[in-house]
């Protein structure tokens, strides 16, 4: 296994637990909250400014040490299987911790739905908001998109082995390209069932609230943690693709010139980049506010249109969230 890889797993690993160990503090959590706030429109009342804190910091918690287990896991993943010293190795690396935070969170919020609430009276829904109330439909589209796309890939390269054109692959072990990425192809589509279940359990959850603003703050972390489960499937194909071409690449040794084989060369360099960039720009996409806000527009759309409505004034000050939630706001009544 690369060496760099090791010693920069170590040095994430040693970061992150100086994170954790920050994060604990008074200030820094007050910072995530304001910055959580933006990002999701909704305005920081006083009465729960602690409840959220306790909250936020929860969740970052979970997801720092999701990440530090999925480091771990997949260096040692790498070992185990003898991973050679391929540019790949950090990039399965990051996708663990991916995975690892997104499993934490989403088990974060499953405990979250059983908070224990005063002796009050709780709101309830007579509708149960969906999977559609929570991610954009161009943010499930793209994950099972690119999971169908690596799919294909993979058949093609099949069809492409089996024909074997110009004899490319006569001195190739087509076992040491096909396993890594149809580990990973498999995995992804293993993935794409089990986040599915996931979503469903974690909606058949209650979010005990005694008010509307803790109800839509409670949404508003369900909303993240389904975010990013729906983008593991995706995640991990659009991976296993660049894994598959980039063996690909390496296997066809010297080709001849103008032959299949230097074609395939030429493609399989280029495919590779390409994904990561359609990777990188699906993540800051729903970074943005269409999709953080999403789950405000579906169920709160009073809020979201005054979150609009200061957005474009485009005065100073007019950033901020929007008012708080009301009664009024609701698109799911309460029972």
């Amino acid at each position: 296994m690369d060496t760099v890889v090791l010693i920069m797993a170590a040095l994430v690993l040693a970061v992150l637990g100086i994170r954790l160990i920050y994060d604990a503090r008074a200030e820094p959590r007050k910072r995530m909250l304001q910055a959580y706030s933006r990002q999701v429109g909704l305005a920081l009342v006083p009465e729960i400014v602690s409840e959220l804190s306790s909250r936020i910091y929860r969740r970052e918690r979970a997801g720092i040490v999701g990440s530090m287990v999925g480091l771990l896991l997949g260096v040692a993943a790498l070992l185990v299987t003898d991973g050679s010293q391929s540019p790949w190795n950090g990039l399965l690396v990051v996708v663990a911790m991916t995975v690892g935070s997104t499993v934490a969170l989403s088990g974060n919020d499953s405990r979250s739905a059983f908070a224990p609430v005063a002796d009050a009276p709780r709101l309830a829904r007579s509708v149960s908001p969906g999977l559609a109330d929570y991610v954009t439909p161009l943010d499930r589209a793209f994950s099972l998109g690119l999971l169908g796309l690596a799919t294909l890939g993979y058949i093609a390269v099949l069809g492409v082995i089996a024909i074997n054109p110009d004899r490319v692959f006569d001195d190739v072990s087509v076992r040491t390209i096909l396993w890594p990425a149809g580990l990973l192809l498999a995995i992804a589509t293993a993935a794409s069932l089990v986040t599915w279940a996931a979503a469903n359990a974690l909606l058949g959850r209650g979010q005990p609230a005694e008010t509307y603003t803790q109800l839509a703050w409670s949404d508003a972390f369900r909303s993240t943690t389904l975010r990013s489960l729906v983008g593991i499937p995706g995640i991990i194909a659009a991976v296993s693709s660049c894994v598959l071409f980039l063996s690909l690449s390496e296997a066809i040794d010297r080709p001849t010139p103008g032959s299949i084989g230097e074609i395939l060369i030429g493609s399989f360099t280029i495919m590779g980049p390409v994904l990561v960039v359609v990777l990188t720009s699906w993540s800051l996409t729903s970074l943005r506010n269409r999709s953080t806000t999403h789950f405000l527009r579906r169920l709160w759309p009073e809020t979201a249109v005054e979150l609009d409505r200061r957005r474009a004034r485009g005065a100073a000050g007019d950033d901020q969230p929007g008012e708080r939630p009301d009664q009024g706001s609701r698109t799911k009544t309460p029972a």
